[in-house]
């Protein structure tokens, strides 16, 4: 399970950084896409040890455009995993009150980064016969609550994605799955719901292990899942 090139979009945040480490611990070496400066600063102070001796290898790069995606799977070399954790989150309002441009930032940031990655990245897994793709959806994709159209939308493209993902690449010897969070724990999540209860969140390390899970070679028979966590 040791030794692989994991490439992790969104690496960085609050999430991707809980997968980064993960994936460290367990000797793969990791490339991490970044474009927010702060975040990256962050990162090489985190992992300084695995940025020296090669383990951890953090690129500039925008993965919801082509060239920024070629570049970090360029960076990653053979990709054996590729985990699109790259995300955000609009919502409060009803459609008739969210910003089109709202939609298109949805869109661009949880559906066209994975498709991005993925046809960056599954040539050479079709190439080499082999290869794991995990993508993160959530709950609001498939049970989709007021005020969230443009956010659960979003989400709904990243598990029609996997799906039709894992049909296309199902004789070519790789696996696609999704995890499905509800809320996580994040401090971005605890500052914008000040009155919520954190204890029945997620916290991002539980859903890193599944991620984990699902790139090993324990998970060899898992295709197409959508995985709640």
């Amino acid at each position: 399970m040791s030794g692989r090139n994991v490439l992790v979009t969104g690496g960085t945040g609050s999430l991707g950084s809980a997968v980064v480490e993960a994936f460290l611990a367990a000797r793969d070496r990791v490339v991490v896409p970044w474009i927010v400066q702060g975040e990256a600063e962050r990162a090489r102070a985190a992992w300084a040890g695995a940025l020296r001796d090669g383990r951890a290898v953090l690129v500039e790069a925008d993965v919801a455009d082509e060239a920024g995606a070629a570049r970090a799977v360029a960076a990653a070399g053979e990709v054996d995993v590729l985990v699109n954790g790259v995300g955000g989150f609009a919502g409060g309002t009803p459609v008739d009150a969210t910003p089109l441009d709202a939609w298109d930032r949805m869109y661009r940031m949880n559906v066209r980064t994975a498709a991005a990655c993925a046809r960056a990245a599954v040539p050479g897994m079709r190439a080499r016969r082999r290869g794991v793709i995990v993508n993160v959806a959530s709950q609001a994709a498939l049970a989709p609550p007021a005020g969230l159209s443009a956010y659960a939308a979003s989400k709904a493209g990243v598990v029609a994605l996997t799906r039709a993902l894992q049909e296309e690449l199902a004789g070519d010897g790789i696996r696609v799955a999704a995890v499905v969070p509800t809320t996580i724990d994040t401090p971005a999540n605890r500052a914008a719901m000040p009155g919520a209860d954190p204890s029945a969140w997620t916290p991002p390390a539980k859903i890193a292990g599944v991620i984990l899970w699902l790139a090993s070679d324990a998970a060899s028979t898992v295709r197409g899942a959508l995985v709640p966590v």
